[in-house]
């Protein structure tokens, strides 16, 4: 068990960096980009820090939101979204989630524009059954960033003639450490896949009428490239 538990942390704190780094090459790379406000951001960090604050002046709003199985299974369908708003472990978690918020929400609505919404919540909503499963009685946005952290490395991916090497080996050591996590049964893993399947199958991601990017080019030519795309991709810049 303790193995396990150690093994976890790893996997979690290679992911973790991964991501960090992932994240510095984007904005390099989307620093000479026109910059929109990052409404959703706002929105999203605004709305979880308030129900997060309350937490702590109101004990109950944490129990009546966090991951709680047999409310659940008995009508309580909102404890699929509400955990996303809540920190189970305190002060601690709440700084923690909030710094990651704060670097990766603003840079994926920087790429991605008003799909962070689907980044965050999908695979957030999604993971919660992970969460119930291996995770019960505890809560976080954790897994709302998570999604948005595998969007950030897919889109390394698909630009990968425009950033620097390194910004591919972060995003593919990022994947390995995010599948590396499901076979942990952390349940920080299943979110970040999901933000990665979902940035592949969304093939129009990369048309930038309000975010930043634009679709991947060569030669002056819109590439536009599917899911099975993707995974092509993974793999050659893998042997690069």
């Amino acid at each position: 068990m303790k193995l396990e538990i150690i093994r976890g942390l790893l996997a979690f704190l290679f992911m973790n960096i991964a991501a960090f780094g992932c994240a510095v090459q984007l904005y390099r790379f989307s620093a000479r980009k026109t910059k929109p406000p990052p409404v959703i951001t706002v929105l999203i960090i605004g709305f979880t820090a308030l129900i997060t604050g309350l937490q702590f002046v109101y004990p109950e709003v944490l129990t009546a939101f966090r991951r709680n199985r047999e409310a659940l299974l008995a009508g309580e369908w909102w404890r699929m979204v509400t955990p996303l708003f809540v920190q189970a472990y305190g002060w601690v978690q709440a700084c923690v989630n909030g710094v990651a918020a704060v670097v990766f929400c603003p840079l994926a609505e920087r790429l991605y524009g008003k799909k962070l919404l689907a980044f965050y919540f999908i695979p957030g909503v999604l993971g919660q059954i992970f969460g119930y499963l291996w995770s019960p009685n505890t809560a976080g946005s954790s897994l709302g960033i998570a999604g948005v952290i595998g969007g950030l490395f897919v889109f390394a991916l698909f630009h990968r003639h425009e950033l620097s090497r390194s910004a591919r080996l972060f995003a593919i050591c990022g994947i390995a450490g995010a599948v590396v996590l499901c076979l942990c049964r952390d349940i920080h893993g299943p979110p970040t896949i999901l933000g990665i399947l979902l940035a592949s199958i969304l093939r129009d991601t990369f048309s930038s009428d309000n975010a930043l990017s634009g679709r991947a080019t060569k030669g002056g030519q819109s590439v536009n490239r599917d899911c099975g795309s993707a995974f092509l991709l993974w793999t050659e810049s893998a042997m690069l």
